[in-house]
């Protein structure tokens, strides 16, 4: 009975295999046709299961080839790229496939350490390697080429033009048209994201960032120079190998490879920057976060993100996390303090401004929160002022005790609150809380001086 059912299991799997394949064939033959309708339908049929390794490289290849046909005759040529740039992984390099003995289905996978995992879990035949050939490419490859050198043409003139929405369009759709041709296409991808970025399309240039980060993208390329021995003129060579013979036929001498320097970490400068923008979160934060540890600027830049995104456990401890990496930044301390402060943390947010006024003693805002908190008692001793109005003479020593600790409390902050108007003498708001502080205190005179500069600036 227990062969029976396995039997039917495996039955129904090899079934839904042969389906995936016959689904993917059908939308082929249609798009061959020039049949779009049946295309899309056959195509969505098996679109939730392409990622599955059990469809062989040359089905995915098809399946990606027939979707790129579809979006270029609908007109939505960056999706066609992608789509196309998708299908040349399946057609170049190698794969490693392995027999389930399980399911007595052949898996494929991407890499020999993909494979090797999977066969270490389960019950599978030795991995091999297969490589992949070119077939379906060679179909649309000069296509793709001119279509490149047309796109990559308007994206400069959109640049110069500074539409920096089309600039980043075209770049990135011939970012994947270089790609699905095996040609370096990180470069116009890169292209493409700085456009969005300076165009101020922060999604689209955070979309496009992440793209690169997680392709591995670095910017780095090398190049082999030399000095010709007839003009004395550096020259570039089209390869070492190249550099290497003209050089033992003495037409150049010092032959040496010249590297370009990596981006990287302007990329995750600049994708943090983006999400900044956005007031967004996203799960590349962490990654940038751990690749980037003492860093005090992408440390900052994540702290920041954190913030606007509202995520302010993982932002207050990042703070306390930069105030070691940075000891000497004012505004990681401030940041603590805010954030004590609205906790309610009044003894960690006094010591936090305190920090923060020891490393820049101009720093305006620090003095008034610093005043904020420390002026917090009030609210409980006019409630006490207010509770003992009577005639009593237990009333009336509550209410001239806790009127003289009301006082004393304001003439203790004013000090902090002067330094932050001094600091900058237009600020009326400044002027404003100064003034009622002094009132507070039965500080009369120095009350009607700052009203008049309250006066004066509300004007």
């Amino acid at each position: 009975m227990k062969k029976i059912v396995l039997s039917l299991a495996t039955l129904a799997l090899s079934f839904g295999l042969f389906a995936q394949e016959k689904e993917i064939e059908a939308a082929f033959s249609a798009i061959e046709s020039n049949d779009v309708s049946t295309a899309k339908s056959e195509l969505a049929k098996v679109s939730s299961q392409i990622d599955s390794n059990t469809i062989s490289p040359d089905s995915k290849a098809k399946y990606y080839y027939t979707s790129g046909q579809v979006a270029l005759r609908e007109g939505n040529s960056i999706e066609a790229a992608r789509l196309f740039g998708e299908m040349s992984k399946y057609e170049n390099g190698v794969v490693y496939s392995a027999r389930n003995k399980s399911t007595k289905q052949t898996e494929y996978f991407q890499t020999k350490a993909e494979a090797d995992a999977a066969i270490a879990k389960g019950d599978y035949t030795r991995a091999k390697e297969e490589v992949l050939s070119p077939n379906l490419i060679t179909k649309v490859d000069n296509e793709l080429r001119k279509k490149a050198e047309n796109v990559l043409q308007q994206g400069n003139t959109a640049y110069q033009a500074k539409d920096m929405k089309k600039a980043g369009d075209k770049f990135l759709e011939a970012s994947y048209l270089v790609n699905a041709i095996g040609g370096d296409s990180g470069i116009f991808k890169y292209n493409a994201a700085l456009s969005y970025h300076q165009g101020q399309h922060y999604q689209e240039a955070f979309n496009t960032y992440k793209e690169l980060i997680q392709e591995g993208y670095t910017g780095v390329s090398s190049s082999w120079v030399g000095k010709n021995n007839e003009t004395g003129e550096e020259v570039t060579l089209a390869s070492k190998d190249d550099a290497e013979t003209q050089q033992k036929l003495g037409l150049v001498s010092g032959i040496r490879e010249v590297k370009t320097p990596s981006v990287e970490k302007d990329l995750a400068s600049y994708a943090l920057s983006t999400l900044m923008e956005l007031k967004k979160y996203d799960d590349l934060v962490d990654q940038i976060s751990d690749k980037y540890p003492q860093d005090a600027e992408i440390q900052t830049l994540v702290g920041n993100i954190l913030h606007n995104s509202g995520n302010t456990d993982k932002f207050l401890e990042k703070l306390v996390q930069n105030t070691k990496i940075d000891p000497k930044n004012p505004s990681n301390y401030y940041n603590i303090g805010v954030i004590q402060m609205n906790a309610g943390n009044d003894v960690e947010a006094i010591e936090a401004f305190e920090q923060a006024i020891r490393l820049n003693p101009d720093f305006k805002n620090a003095y008034t929160n610093l005043a904020l908190v420390k002026i917090k008692p009030e609210v409980e001793y006019v409630e006490i002022i207010n509770s003992n109005l009577g005639n009593t003479s237990k009333e009336k020593q509550t209410f001239k005790e806790y009127s003289e600790k009301r006082k004393n409390l304001y003439r203790d902050v004013i000090p902090y609150l002067e330094k932050a108007f001094n600091l900058d003498k237009t600020d009326y708001e400044a002027a404003k809380t100064l003034r009622q502080a002094y009132q507070a205190a039965e500080m009369f005179d120095k009350e009607d001086e700052m009203r008049a500069i309250e006066r004066s600036l509300q004007n």
